[in-house]
């Protein structure tokens, strides 16, 4: 049985807490650009195993890394890694991310390779390079020149590295034996991250 008192609790509540009295909703996130690397002229690039490189000097939530890939002389097998570190010292306990990939022909476009990542400060290499396993595939990056490269203020561009030759190449790819070497164009590539409609953020052109 109800008793006196509860019911009228209950119409003291309902008089001052009228229907149509709803919070606002959160504004939805939205995707922002921190680091994008493209260009006016582009074509694809043949490579054995290549790596871009940046650096963050804070962390970013939600991260998503896409590159723009192609295929020239049929199907495209790829593997794709985030890495902290490459090179004969690198190993396992720096990769961040890990996916394999597969581009039927005819291909050339965008390629989410990884999302919704969380990243801290510190430097990391995009590797994208043709498996060991595989007898061949035509992996192109889509390069252009020249190159533009728009970065927000906490993301330092580092630049290219590469591996070529057989004897370059590890197991472990990562662990591969990367040589920089000057391109006169970008590998195209780009970062997103997670970003409230009403932050303010520093973006600069190179």
């Amino acid at each position: 049985m109800r008793s006196a008192g509860g019911s009228l609790l209950l119409i003291i509540v309902l008089a001052v807490s009228p229907l149509g009295a709803q919070q606002a909703p959160e504004p939805e996130p939205v995707r922002t650009s921190i680091l994008e690397i493209g260009g006016r002229l582009a074509w694809g690039v043949g490579i054995t195993g290549q790596a871009v490189g940046w650096e963050l000097t804070r962390p970013h939530h939600n991260v998503e890394v896409s590159a723009r890939l192609g295929n020239g002389g049929g199907h495209a097998y790829f593997d794709a890694y985030l890495m902290r570190a490459i090179g004969p010292d690198a190993s396992w306990r720096d990769e961040v991310a890990y996916a394999p990939f597969d581009l039927t022909y005819p291909a050339d476009g965008w390629v989410t390779l990884f999302e919704d990542l969380d990243l801290e400060p510190g430097e990391y290499w995009l590797v994208v390079a043709k498996p060991t396993e595989k007898a061949h595939s035509s992996i192109n990056w889509i390069v252009a020149t020249p190159m533009s490269l728009r970065s927000t203020c906490d993301v330092r561009y580092l630049g290219t590295k590469s591996f070529t030759f057989l004897t370059d190449t590890a197991e472990y790819l990562p662990a591969s034996k990367f040589a920089s070497k000057y391109e006169p164009y970008g590998f195209q590539m780009a970062l997103t991250d997670s970003l409230s409609p009403d932050s303010d953020r520093c973006v600069r052109d190179n």
